[in-house]
């Protein structure tokens, strides 16, 4: 292994091809991906000479240092806001270079410059809880997925819609500024969602899997000059796997309400709206992901038939 740490805060698209190569072999020996979706969209991105400043910062140990060539054995992604003090990170290690104390080497230079740095586990496996012992760290948070199954006699709620509201599709062009106004509302306490900007929302509506017609938006209709944005179920429906003519499961993305719509049953509405939807495009299961500690939502997935499949962890110091 080579020595030493390169850290920048933009990549070149051949570095962050490689990046990508490593999380997809990890993705193989784990079957777990390393990285989360947010990560690899930043990789993704193009070097925009005009753009602000980003607040992220890549962290590299390469088999030769300093090389064109020199192959990625192991990578940091940090997310940091120095206005707030607070930093996230994700690392992962090529399957191939793991224990020659590359995690270490990572995640000591992540909490060296970031003392109060969170890191996700995902799935947190055997390696990561290894390392986040090795160095002290504990859970503080842990997210789960679940899943539904939408065949085999799946009997879904009817759905409802209230009074005075309608529910359509999201709309390219135009409801961009409104959703984003009301998502972070919804999400206001809520450190990554929360946060979701114009240009995050363009990246992943330039993504494969996006589908307007499975963006549903519920509208409070009672003034019909000025309809407004009360709820919305954003779903998600990954392109088919290698080898496969079409996908097999569907995501419950995100589902949002305007606070100042909340306590009328919409959350329940649109949930189902979404995964109805799902249903009807023929796909065997739904997934989600929601913290374990917010009992409420556990509980309407629950009853809605979910059940935990998956946990993710948070470390931090």
């Amino acid at each position: 292994m080579g020595s030493g740490i390169e850290t920048s805060h933009e990549l070149t698209p051949k570095r962050s091809a490689d990046v990508l190569s490593v999380a997809v072999r990890a993705t193989t020996h784990d079957a777990v991906k390393p990285l989360s979706e947010q990560t690899v969209l930043d990789l993704g991105r193009l070097i925009d000479p005009a753009a602000e400043p980003t607040h992220t910062s890549h962290l590299l140990v390469l088999d030769r240092p300093g090389e064109i060539n020199a192959r990625v054995l192991g990578y940091a992604h940090v997310e940091h806001d120095p206005r707030a003090d607070d930093a996230t990170y994700e690392l992962v290690v090529h399957p191939e270079h793991r224990q020659q104390g590359i995690g270490t080497e990572l995640l000591k230079q992540v909490l060296t410059t970031w003392p109060g740095a969170r890191g996700w586990a995902h799935s947190n496996l055997e390696g990561a809880r290894g390392l986040a012992a090795s160095l002290g760290l504990h859970v503080i948070r842990d997210l789960w997925q679940m899943a539904c199954p939408l065949r085999g006699g799946t009997d879904l709620p009817e759905v409802v819609v209230p009074p005075g509201c309608a529910v359509r599709s999201f709309e390219v062009g135009r409801d961009e500024e409104e959703w984003l106004r009301v998502n972070a509302a919804a999400f206001a306490g809520h450190g990554e969602q929360g946060r979701i900007s114009l240009l995050d929302l363009h990246d992943r509506m330039s993504q494969p899997w996006f589908d307007p017609h499975g963006f549903l938006l519920i509208e409070d209709i009672s003034n019909p000059d000025q309809p407004q944005l009360a709820a919305f179920h954003w779903t998600k429906v990954e392109p088919a796997e290698p080898g496969s003519s079409r996908s097999t499961a569907g995501e419950v993305y995100v589902v949002g309400v305007d606070p100042a719509y909340q306590g009328r049953g919409l959350g329940s509405v649109a949930t189902l709206v979404g995964l109805r939807h799902l249903q009807a495009c023929g796909l065997a299961e739904a997934r989600l992901y929601v913290d374990a500690d917010n009992a409420a939502a556990v509980a309407t997935y629950r009853r809605l038939g979910f059940t935990q499949t998956h946990t993710d962890v948070m470390y931090a110091p």
